[in-house]
């Protein structure tokens, strides 16, 4: 009888997953019951751990526990994502392998526990449903979910979630950095849930805001002002009692920024064309996509004011330094747009998502929600595919490779007009800085485009001592 052929049979016919791994973490051998969590037993052998689970961390994997205590790990419950992009959960036992006292690897045992998982979860919420009123029972469990939408394991999100609870029921300024599309709005309504009084919370891109109509947005207007000025409540006054978040801040000009600063200090607004002052109680947060360093040294936001915001200061990195969360990122997205197009994709594989963590991402995570959407209006079942994403190859390089290539590859002529091109484009950009004493922000409303772009410009092109000069020559 051959033994190894007689307990492979006994093995393929077990409900148990079972795994092994040699010290390399790649699998060498794998049995049918793998199959129940979606996982094909024929083709994992030769292939590492971290390939096969794609957000699987070392100090997450009870493999590299058991490598360096040579002690097994019974009956630990386990959460994972597949490389087909199924999120799975089982119950492990994982033990070393040891051969004449010599450790050699580990084999893994496990049962799918996922869908019973699924229904307890789904009793335990039926039971809390029927202690919330019917009336109010969706909206507190909403709001009872702070991270729901604040998505991310990176340690740098990690340390930032760790503090929410706490910053929630603060009434200091607090002051967010962070490049477009890397969440700032999803951080304060994440702040805004995890208020235990339920504050309201009001939100206004003060780019978004007219320079002409900012002090009456913000402030009120009293009847009579001006013509046509109707009693109007400002933001401050409608924010009474709650949260008011003014992101990129930088947009306001100067004489706002005084004044804010002044009902940040004394908690008192005035409507335009008033006389009398209204007391508010509002907690103020602002966010901006500028460094804070480079506003002030553009002088693009006053520093009494900016240090009277920066009492709590929160900074999100960009997508490209926290690529470990993308798989997280899509399976959010894949379920949000499944619901919203009311269709069945059931993930995304492993190649896909390598494709999508090689990608620089300079528009962040708002980049990667476009692109997941992009790809579900148009492919109907199965999972995302490495050829159904479309990224742009301009933006596959780096800021240096851009800077160093953008005459490059291509022919005499066409290097020819792209030169004439930029030349153009510095000459403009030059003559708005000098109109505007460098103020980069009012450049930026000028030449009618966001503040980030015409900063990537800046640095593409080595503009700041040519900003410096202009503030040198102004200040003389």
């Amino acid at each position: 009888m051959d033994i190894l052929k007689t307990l492979e049979s006994v093995m393929d016919v077990i409900k148990e997953g079972v795994f092994i791994i040699d010290k390399n973490f790649d699998f060498v051998y794998a049995n049918k019951a793998i199959n129940t969590i979606g996982l094909d037993y024929k083709s994992l052998v030769g292939k590492s751990a971290f390939e096969v689970f794609p957000n699987l961390k070392e100090e997450n994997s009870t493999f590299v526990q058991v490598f360096e205590t040579k002690k097994p790990i019974i009956n630990r419950e386990q959460n994972f994502i597949t490389y087909r992009g199924e999120r799975r959960t089982t119950l492990t036992s994982t033990y070393p392998l040891i051969v004449n006292g010599v450790l050699i690897g580990a084999f893994e045992t496990f049962q799918d526990i996922s869908a019973l998982q699924k229904l307890s979860s789904q009793i335990h919420e039926l039971q809390l449903s029927k202690k919330i009123k019917s009336n109010r029972k969706t909206n507190e469990m909403i709001e009872n979910d702070v991270f729901r939408d604040f998505i991310g394991e990176d340690p740098k999100i990690l340390k930032i979630k760790s503090k929410i609870n706490m910053l929630a029921n603060s009434p200091s300024p607090t002051f967010i950095y962070g490049e477009t599309g890397t969440g700032k709005e999803v951080l304060v309504e994440a702040i805004h849930k995890a208020n235990k009084n339920k504050v309201p919370l009001i939100t206004q891109n003060c780019a978004a805001i007219p320079e002409s109509l900012m002090e009456s947005y913000l402030f009120g207007t009293s009847k009579g002002s001006y013509t046509g000025a109707i009693e109007k409540a400002g933001l401050f006054e409608i924010a009474d009692g709650g949260i008011l978040f003014l992101d990129e801040i930088n947009s306001l000009p100067k004489e706002l920024q005084a004044k804010l600063l002044r009902v940040i200090q004394e908690q008192k607004v005035r409507r335009v064309g008033a006389t009398d002052e209204l007391s508010v109680n509002v907690r103020i947060i602002v966010a901006s996509n500028i460094h804070p360093e480079e506003l002030l040294r553009n002088n693009e936001i006053r520093e009494d004011l900016f240090f009277r915001l920066n009492v709590i200061y929160l900074e999100l990195p960009p997508l490209s330094e926290r690529k470990s969360d993308i798989p997280l990122f899509t399976e959010y997205f894949i379920n949000e747009f499944n619901n919203l197009f009311n269709k069945n994709i059931s993930g995304i594989t492993a190649a896909a998502i390598k494709k999508l963590k090689e990608y620089s991402w300079p528009g962040n995570i708002r980049e990667l929600k476009n692109t997941i959407e992009r790809i579900m209006n148009e492919i109907n079942s199965g999972f995302i595919q490495e050829n159904d994403i479309e990224l742009h190859e301009n933006f596959l390089l780096s800021s240096n490779n851009y800077k160093n290539n953008i005459v490059s590859n291509h022919s005499e002529q066409h290097r020819t007009f792209k030169d004439r091109i930029q030349k153009t484009e510095i000459k403009i950009i030059k003559n708005e800085l000098r109109k505007t004493k460098g103020n980069i922000s009012q450049a930026a409303r000028n030449l009618d485009m966001p503040q980030q772009t015409l900063s990537s410009k800046i640095k593409l092109y080595s503009l700041q001592e040519f900003i410096y000069k202009i503030k040198l020559l102004e200040f003389r």
